[in-house]
């Protein structure tokens, strides 16, 4: 039975999981893993090999989802 409670109607509309913009540091088409660099500069391998080595790109849950656009970033500290 469906719940008719709204905050739990609501966070089930949300998506799951992890998602993080990175630069593509490294592809592997044999194994089909991409090796990505994240801001803080830790490397992370998801699966896929969607994006080329230098652009940037969208893991989700440890799976390359497709190229992100080139933005600035700052960082702020309050």
């Amino acid at each position: 039975m469906a719940t008719v409670n709204p905050w739990k109607r609501f966070i089930s509309l949300l998506p799951g999981g992890s998602r993080v913009v990175g630069t593509v540091t490294y592809v592997s088409t044999t194994a089909g893993t991409t090796t990505v660099q994240l801001r803080n500069g830790s490397d992370i391998t998801a699966f896929g090999v969607s994006v080329a080595a230098g652009n940037k790109c969208f893991v989700k849950d440890g799976q390359v989802i497709g190229p992100a656009p080139n933005l600035p970033q700052y960082d702020v500290e309050v």
